[in-house]
């Protein structure tokens, strides 16, 4: 994909994640889905088609269902991993990050981290500076890099050899 095409995303994160990434609850959703727990799976199933969707909507340039595919996304994420696994630090981000920011879309992460889309451009993405500056977050711009690998190395099933 060419990467001029990708949208403008922004990093939020806090210095110190020190309550996020709760690896027990992580542990329990992926027992959940060895054991063929349906929500798990189907939830894991509806995140593979919006990446897929995604990906075409960033090449019709389509920001408005690009929007609608993140907040899918965040929303898939926060009900199998729920509040305690995300941590109320990342939380607390969205809610600093959305407050006035209407069309900002943000995905949830459980690494002390969101990424943000501001689909009125870049003068909207300054507006997150202050409110996040003002609570102890970070802002940085993402800078996105063409990948290393060739189309014919994309191409090929990856095989572990043990």
């Amino acid at each position: 994909m060419d990467t001029d095409l990708l949208p403008s995303l922004h990093l939020i994160y806090a210095e110190n994640p020190s309550d996020s990434r709760k690896d027990s609850t992580l542990h329990i959703v992926h027992q959940r889905w060895l054991d063929g727990d349906e929500f798990i799976i189907s939830s894991m199933k509806e995140v593979a088609s919006i990446a897929e969707e995604g990906q075409t909507v960033i090449l019709e340039i389509n920001n408005s269902k690009l929007t609608e595919l993140m907040n899918r996304n965040s929303d898939l994420g926060r009900s199998m991993f729920g509040d305690a696994t995300l941590g109320g630090l990342n939380i607390e981000m969205v809610e600093v990050a959305t407050k006035k920011q209407q069309s900002l879309q943000q995905n949830l992460q459980t690494g002390g981290a969101i990424v943000a889309f501001c689909s009125d451009g870049s003068s909207q993405a300054k507006l997150l500076e202050d409110p996040c500056n003002k609570a102890g977050f970070l802002v940085q711009s993402v800078k996105i890099i063409p990948s290393c690998l060739t189309e014919m190395l994309i191409k090929v099933p990856f095989q572990i050899r043990i």
